[in-house]
């Protein structure tokens, strides 16, 4: 009888060095996950980050890709058990891959006490600069001859590209009125992505961007990321859409490892959206040393105002899918052809589940169309022909041929560029939506699915009416979506040289989805007392901008337009926020006119601290900096170095915005110390003479 052969390590291993904080705050030994709203305190300085790099160069590593959090490395085994005392092992571990694959696969464990995945530094040169390295896990995608342009003839009926996506999720209209995405940056990071004749058919628009330690930027081995762009296409067809290639070559194969540094170099595109269809099955309450490492990332990314969406999973628990800074993106699965078309279910296929690791967050947000159980064969997709998934579904019997460049397939990989295409057209019309926002929108214009199943392998939850785990809020209505966007910019007069349809004309056209469901509920009708006392609130505001700010020539002669679309549900941070201002407000100023300024003998800890407070949220930055600025001046023993340190981090506080106007005259060249006066007049800063505090 054969013995199994056990698993062997790679010839390259990738991994996370995880920085010291400029906080102290460790990022592999915090107890809580990590959001938009804590991951501040992880970020590390620039001169620990490049001292870092430094010292891992000359280790041996190689240095694939650095960020503020953590520095992406690879290299074979034996540079890690020299470099870092320890002893690599591979381990074979149970996962669920494509097309629902339930199976094993090998991870790169240490043989020391740290929580699997993760090496320790602390008795290595390296505990000055690291936090700890963590191992990179492998993470899956849920979902020749010159090919044809257009999809060949089957037996089986598939939803087709563009045209079959675009009227299931409702996306028509909004074409007809000229939403399309145009001036979106979107970036996807999957696999890769190929010039197939179909996307030169429709005029798409698509770059691609190698991500650190990828090669090939015209292939895309598998033909995940080239299928599942179609779907982005279909709902937003004119979006500047760059595909950051992540797939790296390892021991002879395309492997998924190095998701950290593609999802950084997404970032460092500065898009508008960023749409993923992979992840990991993570069941377990606690957070693996590598997801840690990635949730800080995605965090960051949404902290900058970057919409991140990302695949629930097809019966995976999918991280970073259930990541709360991230829209997750389901299945509904909609009956194309017999007695049932047009029916709503939920896909069988897709994931819906609790999350073990984020309190009392529910899996998916809302949902786009996916196929069923067994495979997912539902959507008709562009592909490389010859590639990975063209071979595997050819021989699963799919209609198509092994080397055709086509292939039916969907998963919720196909529903997050689905979901992303529509978080792009909300872009196009109103450009200050913040990430919260948008998902906000996307649930409340759901069309409610009632029917159906979730994925047996994750929580098979019952869809039922209303939002329920199954669906989340249900399938997402293009339409509706765009119709609950505050203040529609005017398109200016040469946008295009035929006048739009009116609304009333999309209403009535035959060709909407006239059974599907719908839902309606609007952000202004969640607050009916707001209704009632919105032009008291008018009236209030206009007169303080009148009497407070316009007659003492504070400001130019101005209004505030105020539409019941423009408020949300007030959330605990406009409370803490208010507060902290408050506090700030209270402190007495010296001087008159252009010498008023902070009386700095008032001001104590908890005064800094409060400012702090607010830079870390980005909000009142004007007045948080005046306080830091006058405490300099202060003559108690501890308020001046306080302000000194918390304006040294000021990097790290302001908002994006700010970042880059400051980091424009010469703040980058400060580390580690407060800003002078002079300094601060030079940057355009009018602290402390010019400031006047709230009333």
């Amino acid at each position: 009888m054969s013995t199994p052969s056990l698993p062997t390590l790679p010839d390259r291993v990738f991994a996370e060095a995880v920085v010291r904080s400029a906080s102290g705050a460790s990022l592999l030994d915090s107890p809580e996950a990590v959001t938009s709203e804590t991951v501040d305190q992880f970020l590390a300085s620039a001169d620990t980050v490049q001292a870092a790099a430094q010292e891992l160069r000359s280790a041996g590593f190689d240095v694939i890709d650095i960020g503020s959090i953590s520095i992406t490395v690879a290299a074979p085994p034996v540079i890690y058990e020299r470099a870092l005392s320890t002893q690599l092992q591979a381990v074979d571990r149970p996962v669920i891959k494509e097309l629902g694959q339930a199976t094993t696969s090998t991870f790169i464990n240490a043989a020391d006490t740290k929580p699997f995945g993760e090496v320790d530094v602390s008795c290595t040169p390296f505990s000055q600069l690291l936090d700890g390295v963590a191992l990179s896990e492998p993470l899956y995608y849920f979902g020749c001859d010159t090919p044809s342009p257009t999809p060949p003839l089957t037996a089986e009926d598939y939803l087709t590209v563009p045209d079959g996506v675009a009227e299931g999720l409702n996306a028509q209209p909004a074409h007809r009125q000229g939403i399309t995405g145009k001036g979106i940056k979107v970036v996807m990071v999957d696999s890769g992505w190929y010039a197939h004749p179909y996307f030169a058919k429709h005029n798409y628009n698509v770059k691609v961007v190698l991500a650190p330690g990828s090669t090939n930027s015209d292939t895309d081995g598998l033909g995940h990321g080239t299928g599942e762009s179609a779907n982005l296409l279909a709902i937003a067809p004119d979006i500047e859409l760059t595909m950051v290639k992540a797939d790296v070559a390892i021991s002879g194969a395309s492997k998924h490892v190095n998701a950290v540094s593609a999802l950084r170099k997404a970032i460092e595109l500065r898009p508008d959206i960023i749409s993923c269809s992979w992840g990991s099955d993570q069941r377990r309450r606690i957070i693996s040393p590598y997801n840690r490492v990635m949730g800080a990332v995605i965090a960051d990314a949404v902290r900058r105002g970057i919409t991140v969406v990302f695949s629930a999973g097809n019966g995976q628990y999918g991280f970073p899918g259930q990541h709360p800074d991230v829209i997750s993106a389901g299945g509904v699965y909609r009956y194309i052809s017999g007695p049932l078309k047009g029916t709503l279910e939920a896909s069988n296929y897709a994931s819906s589940f609790v999350s073990p690791m984020y309190p009392k967050r529910n899996v998916p947000d809302v949902c786009g169309l996916v196929g069923k159980l067994p495979y997912g064969s539902y959507l008709m997709l562009p592909i490389p022909p010859g590639c990975e998934i063209d071979r595997r579904l050819s021989a699963l019997n799919d209609g198509t041929k092994v080397s055709d460049g086509w292939a039916a397939f969907s998963g919720t990989s196909a529903a997050a560029p689905q979901v992303a295409g529509v978080c792009a057209l909300l872009k196009q019309l109103n450009r200050d939506l913040s990430p919260a926002q948008i998902k906000a929108i996307l649930r409340d214009t759901a069309i409610d699915v009632a029917e159906g199943y979730s994925n047996p392998s994750s929580s098979g939850a019952a869809a039922r009416a209303g939002p329920d785990l199954a669906t989340g809020y249900g399938l997402v209505d293009t339409e509706k979506a765009i119709n609950s966007v505050p203040k529609f910019p005017k398109a200016p007069k040469d946008a295009c040289c035929e006048p739009c349809a009116s609304q009333s004309d999309f209403q009535s056209d035959p060709q909407r989805l006239p059974s599907l469901p719908t839902r309606s509920t609007t952000m202004s009708s969640e607050f009916p007392k707001l209704q009632k006392h919105l032009d008291e609130i008018r009236i209030k505001i206009d007169k303080m901008l009148k009497d407070e700010f316009i007659k003492n020539e504070l400001i130019e002669e101005v209004e505030l337009e105020i539409k019941p679309e423009f408020f949300v549900s007030r959330s605990f941070q406009a409370d803490v926020v208010l507060k902290l201002q408050e506090i700030l407000a209270k402190l007495p100023t010296t001087g008159s006119g252009n010498s008023k300024k902070i009386d700095a003998s008032k001001i104590q800890k908890q005064h800094i601290f409060a400012a702090q407070s607010l830079l870390q949220m980005s909000r009142c930055e004007k007045l948080a900096i005046g306080v830091l600025v006058s405490g300099l001046e202060s003559s108690s023993e501890e308020v001046p170095e306080l302000a000194s340190k918390a304006l040294g981090e000021i990097k790290k506080y302001l908002a994006n915005n700010s970042i880059d106007s400051f980091a424009n005259n010469g703040l980058r060249s400060l580390p580690g110390r407060p800003l002078s006066l002079p300094e601060c007049e030079n940057l355009g800063l009018d602290y402390p003479c010019g400031y006047k505090p709230f009333s």
